[in-house]
């Protein structure tokens, strides 16, 4: 089974990260977080933050997340997805890699809208249990 484990990041000042992928070949500009498919012999959370150091430049601290979703209710096809949740003491300067073109800090309504308006499943998945996170 594959599995994919991304991670949602908030800055001190409470805005979250989007990312916007670059023409995708399945998602074009969709919005996205960082975060890809795990490797052989990867546990989850070691898949989400070497994804994280690739596609964005930074260094995660695992002390400092969340696991907040595992499972493949939202996946069509059996695909396992893990969620994490990070809050950063400080905003990190990114570096993108090749798969996005670029980001925006959100507000967590903003955040959600784009999530529930991806084409991307994951997203709506996102979506879903991070509007959950807030209740």
């Amino acid at each position: 089974m594959n599995q994919v484990a991304k991670l949602v990041i908030i800055d001190h000042q409470g805005q979250y990260l989007m990312l916007y992928r670059n023409n995708h070949p399945l998602f074009g500009d969709d919005p996205d977080i960082s975060g890809g498919t795990m490797e052989t012999d990867e546990l989850p959370i070691e898949t989400m933050m070497r994804e994280v150091n690739e596609e964005i430049g930074i260094v995660i601290n695992p002390a400092t997340v969340q696991l907040i979703y595992e499972g493949t209710d939202y996946s069509e096809n059996g695909v396992g997805y893990s969620l994490y949740l990070t809050k950063l003491d400080a905003r990190p300067e990114l570096t993108m890699s090749w798969e996005h073109s670029t980001y925006d800090w959100l507000s967590r309504k903003d955040f959600l809208d784009k999530a529930e308006g991806a084409i991307d499943r994951y997203m709506r998945m996102v979506y879903e249990v991070v509007k959950q996170q807030g209740k």
